[in-house]
C-alpha cells in the first residue's frame, strides 16, 4: 500500500498554475488539484506573471536580432 501525500496548499497552487497534475500516490492517476477560488485566482497571477516575463524575454530577443541585423 503506497503512502498517501497531503499538499501543501502552495504546492496545489503552483501545479494547477504550471498545468501539472498531481497524484495522491506513486499509483494514483494524476489529476489536476482542485482549488478554492482564493487559490485559483492567485494561480491564475502567477501564469500571468510568467507568461508576461516570456513575452518580456521574447520582445528583447527579437529586438536584439533585429538592431544587430
Amino acid at each position: 500500500m503506497a503512502k498517501m501525500i497531503d499538499y501543501r496548499i502552495w504546492e496545489k497552487v503552483m501545479a494547477r498554475a504550471l498545468d501539472y497534475y498531481i497524484g495522491r500516490t506513486d499509483e494514483d492517476e494524476p489529476k489536476v488539484p482542485v482549488l478554492t477560488m482564493t487559490q485559483a485566482r492567485r494561480g491564475l497571477y502567477i501564469r500571468m506573471v510568467l507568461q508576461l516575463v516570456n513575452w518580456i524575454t521574447c520582445f528583447f530577443i527579437i529586438a536584439g536580432v533585429i538592431r544587430h541585423w
